[in-house]
């Protein structure tokens, strides 16, 4: 209530807050922590805007309030809509007209999904819903031609809606519907519809195939858990490297970094139909790297029903950037062969940093998405470079 009047002097009162009750010392002593940061980073030149820390406020205070009444996902909606209610106009009002109210609805909208995910998924929620959801606000606090306030609010809807519509289908849990809908309202922003739209297909072929042969699957012990509900970890593990490649297209408006797109959601895909599919091979799988026969659901196990599979989503991505206009002709080769490479790659790592312990499965999913990024990429700078000469 201070911070539009006080700017950085409610520390003071936040910091009194801290030292005399416990229940909230560490909530009080994060938001002092923000409010001292910002005059700092002036120093050297680093602009931590208040109104940032004013959403961040709003996001670890009144919203969570919201989960008091309800449930997980209807908690994380309320807590969304409170923290837009209140720190769309606040941000407006402690900015003073310096930023666009596009900018600011944006930052409230990011502010709001990104506090309620932080909320769900963290143990330390005095600390990291205020400082997390700052944090992820500042890396987007940048200038940039963001649509129409009433568009901004459309495209979350429109995420979120999807989002729950996987929960229904017990394709996901609470904190997949809202990493969910971050990552698609942001490729969305940043990239557009038809980007997001090869998600959604990756998104819908991998939770149907998870359900394919589950019921063998779950006799050999290979099963997803939870009866095949993703959550944010995979979902996370799978889109953000897409998600960077959406933001950097629309920061930079570079090529490269639309086949470097396609590449990755290519593998993720493939990966996912590779592993599904493969695990109800009749064959027994053989190793990546020594190519002798193992067990099913051993990391780096591949089947020539599962290396069929993968061919097969990573077409599919491909096919569907070409359909959606996203890439010409060109894209369907190079996203069939960065997403069967990248897949492969999948594969590798987990016969070797996997096995070892060095990488979790979801690490294991990240790494390899960035490699079909990067084949991704790499394919079409050598073909650009070729059709140049």
């Amino acid at each position: 209530m201070l911070l539009p009047y006080a700017g950085v002097l409610t520390a003071i009162p936040l910091a009194a807050v801290s030292l005399l009750e416990n229940c909230v010392r560490l909530l009080a002593a994060t938001l002092v922590l923000l409010l001292i940061m910002s005059p700092a980073l002036a120093l050297v030149n680093i602009d931590l805007p208040l109104y940032v820390i004013a959403i961040s406020f709003v996001a670890s205070t009144f919203a969570p309030l919201g989960y008091r009444r309800f449930n997980a996902l209807t908690g994380s909606i309320v807590h969304l809509l409170i923290t837009v209610a209140i720190g769309y106009p606040l941000a407006i009002w402690i900015s003073a007209g310096t930023i666009p109210r596009e900018s600011a609805m944006f930052l409230a909208v990011l502010g709001g999904l990104s506090g309620t995910f932080l909320n769900q998924a963290s143990r330390m929620r005095d600390f990291a819903v205020p400082f997390g959801t700052a944090m992820v606000m500042w890396l987007f606090s940048f200038r940039y031609p963001f649509p129409e306030l009433h568009t901004i609010v459309l495209i979350c809807l429109f995420a979120l809606i999807l989002g729950v519509g996987a929960y229904w289908a017990k394709a996901a849990d609470t904190n997949a519907v809202i990493s969910e809908t971050i990552v698609g309202f942001l490729v969305i922003i940043f990239a557009g519809l038809n980007w997001f739209l090869l998600l959604l297909v990756f998104y819908l072929m991998g939770g149907g195939f998870t359900r394919y042969g589950y019921a063998k699957k779950e006799k050999l012990g290979i099963a997803q858990s939870h009866g095949g509900a993703r959550g944010y970890k995979n979902v996370f593990s799978n889109s953000l490297v897409p998600l960077a490649m959406a933001v950097c297209y629309g920061i930079y408006g570079n090529d490269l970094f639309i086949y470097a797109f396609v590449g990755s959601v290519a593998t993720a895909n493939g990966d996912t139909l590779a592993s599904e599919i493969g695990e109800t091979s009749s064959s027994r799988p053989r190793m990546i790297t020594t190519l002798k026969v193992t067990e099913p659901g051993v990391d780096g196990g591949v089947t020539l029903l599962g290396e069929g599979a993968s061919l097969i989503g990573a077409l599919v991505i491909g096919i569907l950037a070409a359909i959606t206009g996203i890439t010409g002709l060109l894209g369907v080769a190079i996203g069939t062969a960065a997403g069967f490479l990248g897949t492969n790659f999948d594969s590798l790592m987990g016969a070797t940093l996997q096995n070892q312990g060095a990488l979790s499965n979801n690490g294991v999913n990240l790494v390899a998405t960035a490699f079909g990024a990067l084949m991704g990429g790499m394919l079409w700078y050598i073909l650009h470079i070729w059709s140049v000469l």
